[in-house]
């Protein structure tokens, strides 16, 4: 009696510890099924925001032209601008039409038919779009107010650019002081703008919404969708315009739950097998290493990774063969750093690299990418970069930024590096070719013994 008693005992003591452990791998089966979920919207919504920087970006660009036509030209007629306004509009899928304020009065706009009574109007006497005039002008750049209601109809977002002239006599036009022309607005379609970025509100089981209105970001009031999306532990992401910024968030329609189906499934294995506990404790953890692998920033550094590096490339190039545009890519590599890590340790190296990433990341453009792909290597994506002189000129200023005195844990080290740079399509097309031709060029630096040296900064 007692013995079987015993083995009532320990028989229940094996069916409590094979349901306890089938009720931990549970949990760790929810967390990694939501993991999952949010690695899976990370992706959409990273998308989603390169494309939509990507269509502000060749929207305002097209307009560059013009402004600095104006600039030069400010006396132009309303001939020279319908001439300018129809190729650019003609191009511009996103635009409404374009309008100039010369002094903040509305002198030019195009098309004109529809907007006949805008003609004369003073932004100052409009109390409900001067702040945002104001703001444009103090910030010296373009701001993109907005989601606005159009008298005519429809939603759209403005984006406003004070043109400044210079003045001069004999040609010598830089000797003066820039002189406050007026203000050129580009109204861009919302409808048609988040169509060709393939924004909705729900998607594929994905529900999106935007907030930030007038590029004011996180503190800016809803553009698109639910508002309750930003209380329910979205996914976020930065949409970064000049001067501000919008904000993606979000989440699964049916929130961050896991399967049931499965859930059970998972049960009734567990409690009668102890052979699937185990099996099942491996795939887990080997799901949960995948799901890691797959994200998107470098742990150490939190620069991106090889992986959000390919994705900032395909947009980038996808753009600059759309309109014509160059960029430059850029392989740094730290001198000396296994030298480093032997003398000091790999907690040093790793500050180390951590200094050398921030230094990175505050030298580098907004409209830029850069990334550590692995030990000492970073690489930075450059937008903009048309010619050698320009490349140059970035190279300077990066091997600027990674060299000097770094103080680690009582250490007093240098930091130095060398940098190969290649230009998107002189140098090749594709993302390894540029890295190639990068490498290939840091290689003969290293192997020459050759650093830039920049002049000393005075003033």
């Amino acid at each position: 009696m007692r013995a079987l008693k015993g083995c009532w005992i320990g028989g229940l003591l094996a069916v409590v510890i094979v349901v306890a452990a089938t009720e931990w791998i549970v949990d760790l089966l929810k967390s990694s099924q939501v993991e999952q979920q949010r690695i899976e919207v990370l992706n959409r919504v990273v998308t989603l925001r390169a494309r939509l920087e990507g269509e502000i970006n060749s929207t305002l660009h097209l307009t560059r032209g013009l402004i600095a036509y104006v600039a030069i030209n400010p006396e132009v007629d309303s001939d020279e601008f319908d001439a300018l306004a129809s190729e650019i509009t003609a191009v511009g899928r996103n635009i409404r039409n374009i309008g100039l304020a010369k002094d903040n009065v509305i002198t030019h706009l195009f098309p004109l038919a529809g907007n006949e009574t805008a003609l004369g109007l003073e932004y100052k006497k409009m109390p409900d779009q001067w702040p945002a005039i104001q703001a444009a002008i103090e910030q010296k750049g373009t701001l993109v107010a907005g989601p606005v209601d159009l008298v005519q109809g429809g939603r759209a977002f403005i984006a406003r650019t004070p043109i400044y002239t210079r003045g001069g006599s004999g040609g010598h036009l830089s000797v003066h002081k820039p002189s406050y022309w007026g203000i050129a607005s580009i109204v861009i379609d919302i409808p048609t703008l988040f169509s060709s970025a393939g924004l909705e509100e729900e998607m594929d089981g994905i529900q999106f919404a935007l907030q930030g209105k007038d590029a004011k970001g996180d503190a800016g009031e809803m553009i698109m969708g639910d508002p309750t999306i930003f209380a329910s532990d979205p996914v976020l992401q930065s949409v970064l315009l000049p001067n501000g910024g919008w904000l993606i968030g979000a989440r699964p329609i049916e929130g961050w739950v896991a399967q049931d189906g499965t859930i059970w499934q998972t049960r009734l294995v567990g409690w009668f097998s102890a052979l699937i506990f185990g099996l099942l404790i491996a795939a887990l953890l080997r799901a949960r290493e995948i799901n890691r692998s797959l994200a998107l920033q470098d742990h150490l550094t939190e620069l991106p990774n090889r992986r959000l590096l390919e994705d900032r490339f395909e947009q980038m190039i996808a753009r600059c063969k759309r309109i014509g545009c160059g960029f430059g890519v850029y392989y740094i590599d730290l001198d000396d750093f296994k030298a480093v890590n032997d003398r000091y340790g790999h907690r040093v190296g790793d500050s180390l690299l951590v200094e050398a990433a921030n230094r990175l990341r505050t030298g580098t453009r907004s409209v830029d990418t850069a990334a550590r792909i692995g030990g000492d290597e970073f690489i930075v994506l450059a937008d903009g970069i048309q010619d050698d002189e320009a490349s140059q000129s970035l190279a300077e200023s990066l091997l600027s930024d990674m060299r000097g005195k770094v103080y680690i844990d009582g250490h007093r080290l240098d930091l130095h590096a060398s940098i190969g740079s290649s230009r998107f399509p002189v140098d090749g097309e594709t993302l390894d070719q540029l890295l190639k031709a990068a490498d290939q060029k840091m290689y003969e630096v290293k192997q020459q013994s050759k650093v830039y040296r920049m002049r000393p900064k005075t003033g």
